[in-house]
């Protein structure tokens, strides 16, 4: 699936995922090629601000042309990555199983809610 569908281009924003999708997701963001991927990504985002530093002209439109394309690209990854976090954090909450029947009242808590530290929460 290594292709840009004409998707890109339009300003539709209705995209939902399944639940079988999020369920992928929910995988492959444990796998060590998606780390690599990442890594990836962040060094592109990187390598475009080295970019905008080094500009050298004097010319102001380029200079704002690469701000752009540097800001753009930072804005895309940050959303994405957001993005992605947001969902799984919904996946995982619901992957335990709370108000079943098989645990009723055991809420999740984050680690920086529970009153003592050392006391893991899952």
């Amino acid at each position: 699936m290594l292709k840009i569908t004409d998707d890109v281009k339009g300003l539709e924003m209705g995209f939902t995922l399944d639940e079988r999708q999020v369920a992928t997701l929910a995988a492959v963001v444990k796998q060590e090629w998606f780390d690599i991927i990442q890594k990836m990504m962040e060094q592109e985002v990187k390598l475009l601000n080295v970019r905008l530093i080094n500009t050298a002209t004097s010319n102001p439109q380029e200079i704002l042309g690469n701000h752009a394309i540097a800001k753009g690209a930072g804005m895309f990854y940050i959303g994405f990555i957001q993005r992605l976090q947001q969902i799984l954090q919904e996946y995982n909450y619901n992957a335990q199983g709370i108000g079943t029947p098989e645990n009723p009242e055991q809420p999740p808590y984050q680690s920086e809610f529970v009153s003592n530290p050392n006391d893991e929460v899952s």
